[in-house]
């Protein structure tokens, strides 16, 4: 009978549990739907902008549209006129990008109307969340601001250039005896689209607070000590002449000197957060400064020669005193090179030279500026004996009537030349003299010694012509004419004599080869006809004449 109550009273209890689980549920639901209920009627009854939404920051929840709009003006017109800025920071500096400069203007109606559309659009339910988030968290519409994005981006270009920068590299400079070192600064840049859309932003929101850039790095190159060596280092220069006038004494230069080695030390030392690195330095000073010079400029002759060129044609000779007078007054200062064709320059009828013989490819020819040669051996014979160093000489294919064997520099424009360089310590000049049929070339500098130079040579190869008869069926049978005259050909090697201080060294200069020419006689073939005896005697002259001819034009 008990267990039979205990389970009757079991039951009521669970039927009583179900009961209220029911009411609490019913209850719940109601409140749900009554909940929802509020909310659509909030949501959809509602006529004006919602409460919560405010646009760049102005609270215009509660408004319609017109005061809302009235509100938005009244609040952001200031910002257009009064200068008010974003500031950018970058590195620690700020820059001012005035809104009313970037800017065209606030549409205050739109604004409103997209605060009002934030509630009123959509479907039910984002209708209804968007107002219940507006009500809980507040939620900010954009300003409707239209931003001159060309002329943002012309203040940002603005801005790049003062504040960011291309990598400074690393450079040098001598001071006294140390060498600074500046490691340089890496370049700076910034996102352009990214900053526009950052300020453009900021200013829909109306939020005036600093942005900071984000930069990107370029990193500098790094030291290279050994390609600063290459520059610094430098040989000492004596002091120079100033070929402007030839008379101004320019001063001379130390040689610099520095060791890696030191200067990585003193790199390692500083660190790596110094800007600025101290090296010491060696400094050479130079044989001769501009005091020493002025003494003893142009004092002394170094060497001299002379050719004769009386017999020469008019054009030859033309062409001589030319290119002479080019050549006088030339200045080398010391380790300075000549180049004759330089100095010199183009033989063209444009430039005063004629057309005179001169050999090409073997054959005497008619060329402008013919003889030309003549100057640069005579030139070459006056180093020779101021015992400067020769860097390009070319002996003639044949012998030449005016200079010794072996001293003698064939020149032809674009191809040959004659060149050397000042290896004295002191300014030189060439003077060139061409009157009365006498070429003289002289050259005066500094001689620091009672030197001495003459030449010598040794022949040792002669290449004898030889004689080839060639028929010649215009020339009267037992008649010849001489076509070509024969020249000797030498193979010879020059030497410089050296005298100084009582000794006396003989220096090879070089070896020239001259090819022989063959001596052409032409015999006659013509069938013999009755020949007056003043025709044959004319014949002989014309042979004779011939054989005259000198031994080389150039």
């Amino acid at each position: 009978m008990n267990e039979s109550n205990e389970v009757r009273e079991a039951a009521r209890t669970a039927r009583r549990k179900r009961a209220r689980a029911r009411q609490a549920a019913l209850l719940t639901g109601g409140l749900v739907v009554l909940l929802a209920a509020t909310l659509a009627g909030y949501t959809f009854l509602y006529k004006d902008i919602h409460p919560g939404l405010h646009a760049g920051g102005i609270a215009i929840g509660g408004m319609d549209r017109a005061e809302a709009a009235q509100a938005i003006d009244k609040t952001s017109s200031g910002i257009f006129s009064d200068g008010t800025a974003i500031e950018l920071s970058i590195y620690n500096k700020t820059y001012p990008v005035v809104v009313g400069e970037v800017t065209k203007g606030m549409d205050s109606h739109t604004t409103a109307q997209e605060a009002y559309n934030y509630t009123h659009t959509g479907n039910p339910f984002v209708r209804m969340g968007h107002a219940l988030t507006a009500l809980v968290t507040r939620h900010d519409i954009p300003l409707t601001i239209a931003v001159d994005h060309k002329k943002l981006v012309t203040r940002l270009d603005a801005i790049s250039a003062e504040a960011l920068t291309e990598p400074v590299e690393p450079s040098w400079k001598v001071e006294g005896d140390t060498l600074t070192i500046d490691r340089g600064a890496p370049g700076v840049d910034f996102d352009r689209s990214t900053v526009d859309a950052q300020v453009t932003e900021h200013i829909t929101n109306m939020d005036f607070k600093p942005i900071k850039v984000e930069v990107t790095e370029k990193a500098q190159s790094a030291i290279d000590l050994n390609a600063i060596k290459a520059k610094v280092d430098t040989l000492p220069k004596n002091a120079t002449v100033d070929k402007a006038d030839g008379e101004t004494v320019l001063d001379a230069v130390d040689g610099i000197e520095m060791n890696v080695q030191t200067a990585q030390k003193a790199l390692d030392a500083a660190g790596a957060n110094a800007r600025t690195i101290s090296v010491p330095i060696t400094r050479t000073p130079a044989k001769v400064n501009a005091q020493a010079l002025r003494e003893v400029l142009f004092r002394d002759t170094l060497g001299t020669s002379k050719t004769n060129f009386s017999s020469s044609s008019a054009s030859r000779a033309n062409n001589v005193r030319l290119a002479s007078a080019y050549i006088n007054g030339t200045i080398l200062n010391p380790g300075e090179s000549f180049s004759y064709n330089d100095i010199v320059g183009e033989r063209t009828t444009e430039r005063g030279f004629k057309p005179a013989g001169a050999y090409v490819a073997g054959k005497l020819v008619d060329e402008v500026g013919g003889g030309v040669c003549q100057p640069s051996s005579t030139l070459y014979m006056a180093v020779l004996r101021s015992d400067l160093k020769v860097t390009e000489r070319t002996n003639h294919g044949f012998t030449v009537a005016y200079t010794p064997l072996g001293e003698d520099a064939t020149v032809s424009y674009g191809s040959l030349d004659f060149q050397f360089k000042n290896s004295t310590d002191y300014p030189i000049k060439l003077l060139a003299d061409s009157s009365g049929g006498t070429l003289r070339m002289t050259i005066i500098g500094t001689k620091t010694s009672d030197k001495t130079v003459t030449t010598d040579r040794e022949i040792v190869a002669t290449y004898t012509p030889e004689t080839i008869e060639q028929k010649d069926p215009t020339l009267p049978v037992g008649t010849t004419e001489v076509k070509q005259r024969g020249q000797t050909g030498y193979k010879v090697v020059t030497y410089k004599v050296i005298t100084e201080n009582g000794k006396t060294t003989r220096v090879k200069i070089g070896t020239s080869t001259y090819k022989k020419k063959d001596k052409i006689v032409l015999v006659g073939t013509k069938a013999a006809a009755a020949a007056p005896q003043d025709s044959a005697n004319a014949a002989a002259q014309t042979g004779s004449a011939a054989a005259d001819a000198p031994s080389d034009p150039e």
